[in-house]
């Protein structure tokens, strides 16, 4: 532990150390404050040259690429020219020579150095006046040209003309870090904050202007002093490079399926995650919200990839490999990008069978510039549904039906509602209408804060953020904060050696959901009654919930929110740090090193309290504590060289990544809820255990990609992985890949179609890995949890508790897929398409063994297979000409999914019953089907008389009004067997819709996010029209089959569900496809020579805008949201998706922000 800690430190000086360097390269202003004290000035070495020249009536000769190099000039001459000379070039690595009378060279200071050009400067023909000792050589302009292209500048050459302008966008916002060189020479600038520069260049020069993004400018000066230009997005240039896996590529040579989101895509939504930012933003990625704030969403990529471990995919921060991404801010992050296929996720090997994604955070610019921005927003969040639930006349009309059809007396409150609801009140529990809904439900408030500093020079950058998130849930008692800071760095030392680090802290704080009953929030919010109060101040805890004289016994919410009280505290350190050294042309070596390092409390308190029925007499704690690190080390070589027509890129890595896992549990009961800590707990209560557990990889791998001609482009990886989380023998894995692009829009057919601007068929084929299973899953397991006897005493006993497996291997996913990538008209329009087939071999499973065997877990063995077949397309539309500027992108994705086997001893899979929803299995997983379709009985009516209950299939205990099944087997009676297939939670397709518009600085952003196809098991409506028993119920109750009211598709109201009504059935089966207004975003910026004129020059861009999520809602499922994940942990998953049992909604918001540039 000693070891980590001091490399965390470490990695936080190699951050923190350059900045107050890297600040002071930034700013001008401090430079010039500490000439003025030593009376000296800070200027370039051309402005220096030319002084002297006037002064000493000399002329010098230099190389182009210095003339803007900062030197420090005496405000005193010393009448010594040489001496001057001396001083200015100190510390610079430059000399002078003196080549001919008044006339010098001003040269590196490695004499053996260019000696040819000595003699060919001795050799320069000029013309000089007859006192040459106070006349600067006059050099024919011929020789000035040639001294010009071959690098070189004079200062009494020709006139150069100081030019200032502005480069702006197409809003007219000045655009920091615009590259302005002139033309045929190494010499230029870079654009300021605000978009301006200043330079000097002769009248016939011209300026080349370039920027990632926007489309190069060439502009002749022309005599002219002022150059002012406005930048065009260009298309293509904007997803020119894409990461990959230890490295970059260029989106042209790209062969795989990689799918990018950029920073202002991602930071459109108020959410917590990166895994929220890009739901419906990328083809073939699906992404689930999975319950309260700070909740770790379900992401998919391309389908299901395990059936017993959870399929997350592998998620690399500027290249270390960590877990779920709720720490980072999303304002930090430049870019996201997707690996979907196996050549381009196979280089992750064993890790990346689900997919890869690939982060990459903010770095410093190079301007020598300080930028300050600042990015915030605060808004309100509202519950955009609520049902129909029953009031309190309502309540007791049902109540006394249910009751009086199953021959059960009514509930004694039923004819005492005129008693106070508790001593000392006038209020009668007839006065009395609580809606629940409404106490649980809240407007709650969401902020963000975000503050950046960055900036460098051509040497040394940085980029530096400190960020507040705040989300209060919608339900009482949630809520999701977090605070975080980074420290990005990178600095060139030499021309051999580079240095770099990358470092987060971050501190987050969630509410969890409480679940009092072992029931959802939801569900005891339906339940509760309605005529009962929610507090009442004569009972322990002040809270009120039903007792034995109303007949039920449902847990009050707002209690239970406000009182259970669980929350998990977390702080992660990700800090890594690399050195780059070139060895030779092209090749470049690597060493990078790193730890991400999390401490963790889960903490729970249930306080003693009585509601009247529902009460607990000793207060319940719980302190989880966690701590994981993981050390990563990995050696990296690199070579990029291109030959003529040929380009080769190589990567072979070496590396190493452990995991340290130690957690340690103590429980216990207290007699009061005032120490809420475990010493207060009682003595005999106190329980305390916990984990280690420790795992490493070691990989070897390699990557060739080759390009010829810029049209013919392969690739080919592979990957070798040893894990300790498998037996000896099965601990290495490898996993190859190979790939294959034509960019037929390169070939000599297609260049003379000036509407085609890319055309590329790819294809890729590969395997990859997956060891997500537990440090020692193979190994035979003991437990401790018996006591022996020897003699007379008892003592603690140990006994196996499962077989091992050393022949466990890897899950195996072999992939290929078929691309295709089309521009049309500049790339004004585009499409993407795939097309991939995705097979999974060696499913790890458990394998069922007698219980009279002794072992009361079942061990772990390959036995299943499944397979994902896909189509994604993505198109999209830039309209970049004219005032009103507007893009539209949109993308689908089709996905089948089949389990092709599950081994010959692998029953079929059944989960998801739950009592409080009928009971019965709600999902089955077997071969030949989709994986954990829902799974249950198909109504065909409600009984009406009883010759038709004689009439039809066996039935127990039916009734007229009662659910009538189908006989699927056709034996005559209704039983399990009749059970059938009643859909899949995978839906047919997913997509999004993104529109985006910009005139005369306003701006405009729409994003639709949908799916299709899919279903839902409504638990919600289980518990609005299931009356298993006495409960508060949705108004449809109100419609149930009555001999007067036959009707209707609700069955009769009988409490103890005799007939098995809310068993599991296609009657609560809905379509759960949704189109959801994502987001809606209204900004306006204001121009900038108004906001200088404001602000006398302190803010550079300044945007003002509006926001709302999920505004806009179409579906047709019936309960509160119609995204449902699994009510189970996302990381032990139990097959449970798209079951709502009373799921945490998502949130409707509105909110304003604020964007600030200094």
């Amino acid at each position: 532990m000693n070891k980590q800690l001091i490399a965390l430190g470490s990695l936080f000086v190699a951050g923190i150390l350059p900045v107050r360097a890297q600040l002071l390269a930034s700013s001008d202003r401090f430079a010039t404050y500490q000439s003025r004290e030593v009376d000296t000035r800070l200027i370039t070495l051309r402005s220096a040259l030319a002084e002297l020249e006037q002064y000493y009536s000399v002329s010098f000769i230099y190389p182009t690429n210095l003339v803007d190099t900062k030197v420090v000039m005496v405000n005193r001459h010393s009448q010594n020219l040489e001496a001057e000379l001396t001083s200015l070039l100190a510390n610079k690595g430059l000399t002078y020579r003196k080549v001919q009378p008044n006339f010098y060279a001003i040269v590196s200071a490695d004499k053996g150095k260019n000696p040819r050009l000595f003699r060919k400067i001795e050799q320069i023909e000029t013309k000089t006046s007859t006192d040459q000792a106070q006349t600067p050589v006059n050099i024919p302009e011929r020789t000035i040209d040639k001294l010009e292209r071959s690098g070189w500048s004079m200062t009494s050459a020709k006139p150069l003309a100081d030019i200032n302008g502005k480069v702006s966008d197409k809003n007219g916002q000045g655009i920091p870090g615009v590259s302005v060189i002139i033309k045929g020479t190494n010499r230029g600038t870079t654009t300021n904050a605000n978009g301006e520069y200043s330079l000097n260049a002769a009248n016939n020069a011209v300026l080349v202007f370039s920027f990632v993004g926007y489309t190069s400018q060439e502009v002749p000066v022309s005599n002219r002093s002022q150059i002012n230009i406005t930048m065009l997005d260009d298309v293509k240039a904007l997803s020119e490079v894409v990461v990959v896996g230890y490295g970059t590529q260029k989106r042209a040579s790209v062969t795989g399926a990689i799918s990018s989101v950029s920073a202002q895509e991602v930071t459109q939504l108020p959410v917590p995650s990166v895994e929220q930012a890009i739901q419906g933003r990328v083809p073939g990625v699906t992404v689930t919200a999975n319950g309260s704030p700070g909740e770790t969403p379900i992401v998919r990529i391309r389908g299901i990839g395990s059936i017993n471990y959870a399929a997350n995919p592998l998620y690399v921060i500027d290249g270390f490999p960590t877990s779920d991404l709720n720490n980072f801010d999303t304002r930090d992050i430049e870019s996201v990008d997707v690996l979907k296929d196996a050549s381009s996720a196979a280089i992750y090997g064993s890790r990346a069978a689900n997919g890869v994604i690939i982060v990459t955070t903010k770095k410093g610019s190079g301007d020598g510039k300080l930028h300050v921005n600042y990015d915030g927003y605060v808004g309100t969040q509202t519950a955009w549904r609520q049902l129909d639930l029953l009031n309190r006349d309502e309540y007791l009309q049902f109540g006394t039906a249910l009751r009086t059809n199953a021959g059960q007396p009514i509930p004694a409150r039923f004819s005492n509602m005129n008693q106070p609801i508790y001593a000392g009140t006038s209020q009668t529990y007839a006065q009395t209408d609580t809606d629940w809904q409404k106490a649980v439900f809240r407007n709650a408030p969401i902020t963000q804060h975000s503050v950046q500093l960055s900036g460098g020079n051509e040497r040394s950058r940085f980029y530096s953020s400190v960020g507040y998130f705040n989300q209060q849930g919608i339900m009482i008692g949630t809520g999701y904060k977090r605070g975080n800071f980074r420290i990005n760095s990178d600095h060139i030392i030499s021309k051999r050696f580079s240095f770099g680090q990358n470092l987060t802290i971050s501190y987050d704080d969630k509410l969890n959901e409480v679940s009092a009953g072992g029931r959802t929030q939801v569900q005891n919010m339906i339940r509760m009654t309605p005529y009962m109060p929610i507090e009442d101040p004569t009972l322990v805890g002040g809270y009120r919930g039903p007792d034995g004289s109303d007949g039920t016994d449902p847990q009050n919410p707002v209690r239970a929110a406000l009182q259970d009280q669980s929350n998990t505290q977390r702080m992660k350190i990700l800090g890594s740090a690399y050195i780059d050294v070139k060895l030779i042309d092209g090749l470049t070596y690597r060493l990078r090193g790193g730890i991400d390092y999390v401490t963790a409390r889960t903490y729970s308190f249930l306080p003693i309290y009585s509601e009247s029925f529902n009460a607990r007499a000793l207060a319940q704690l719980s302190d989880d504590r966690l701590t994981y690190a993981s050390p990563l080390i990995s050696n990296q070589l690199t070579y990029e060289k291109v030959f003529g027509k040929h380009s080769i890129n190589a990567v072979v890595v070496a590396e190493r990544q452990a995991g340290r896992t130690l957690e340690i549990i103590g429980t216990g009961q207290a007699t009061s809820n005032t120490i809420r800590e475990l010493n207060a707990v009682v003595s005999t209560s106190a329980g305390l255990s916990g984990t280690r557990s420790e795992n490493v990889l070691e990989s070897y791998l390699g990557r060739i990609n080759y390009e010829y001609a810029g049209k013919y482009l392969v690739g080919a990886s592979f990957r070798r992985d040893g894990s300790s989380r498998f037996a000896p023998g099965n601990k290495w894995g490898n996993f190859p890949s190979v790939s294959a692009g034509w960019r037929i829009s390169e070939e000599k057919f297609l260049k003379n179609i000036p509407t085609i601007s890319e055309l590329k068929l790819r294809a890729s084929y590969g395997t990859m890995g997956f060891n997500g299973i537990g440090d020692y899953s193979w190994q035979v397991a003991v437990s401790q949890n018996t006591n022996a006897i020897f003699g007379d005493s008892r003592t603690q006993g140990t006994y196996f508790d499962r077989l091992g497996n050393t022949d466990l291997r890897w899950e195996v996913t072999k992939m290929s897929n078929f691309g295709l990538d089309l521009g049309l008209l500049n790339n004004s329009i585009t499409l993407s398409a795939e097309v991939y087939q995705r097979n999974t071999d060696g499913l790890i499973l458990n394998q069922p063994i007698a219980p009279s065997i002794g072992y009361t877990q079942s061990p772990i063995v390959n036995v299943g297979s499944m397979r994902n077949n896909g189509v994604e397309m993505q198109l999209g539309y830039n309209k970049t000409k004219g005032a009103l500027r507007f893009n539209a992108s949109g993308n689908i994705s089709f996905i089948s999914n089949k389990v092709l086997s599950l081994g010959p001893t692998v029953s079929p899979l059944l989960n998801g019953a739950n009592a409080d929803y009928g009971g019965g299995d709600i999902t089955r997983t077997e071969a030949g089907q989709s994986i954990q379709y829902f799974y249950g009985y198909k109504v065909v009516g409600i009984f009406q008389t009883a010759d038709e209950i004689k009439a039809a299939p066996t039935q127990d205990n039916a009734k007229p009004g009662d659910i009538r099944f189908a006989d699927i087997n056709n034996d005559g009676k209704i039983d399990a067997s009749d059970r059938v297939n009643l859909g899949s939670f995978l839906p047919k397709f997913t997509y999004g819709l993104n529109l985006s518009a910009n005139y005369r600085g306003f701006d405009l952003s729409l994003f639709f996010q949908g799916v299709q196809g899919n279903k839902i098991y409504n638990g919600v409506k289980v518990l609005e029209q299931g009356m298993l028993r006495l409960f508060n119920a949705g108004t449809d109750v109100l419609r149930a089959w009555t001999p007067t009211n036959t009707n209707t598709d609700v069955p009769r109201a009988v409490d103890g569900d005799p007939n098995g009504n809310t068993r599991t059935s296609d009657r609560f089966i809905e379509d759960g496809s949704y189109l959801r207004l994502k987001n809606l975003s209204i900004g306006y910026t204001v121009p900038a020579a108004a906001l200088q004129s404001f602000s006398r020059g302190t803010l550079s861009r300044a945007r003002l805008y509006v926001a709302s999520t999920n505004l806009l809602t179409f579906t047709k499922y019936t309960g509160y949201d119609p995204e449902v994940g699994s009510r189970t942990s996302n990381t032990n998953p139990t097959l449970t998706n798209g079951i709502d049992y009373g799921q945490f909604p998502q949130a409707r918001s509105f909110m304003v922000g604020l964007q600030l540039g200094f």
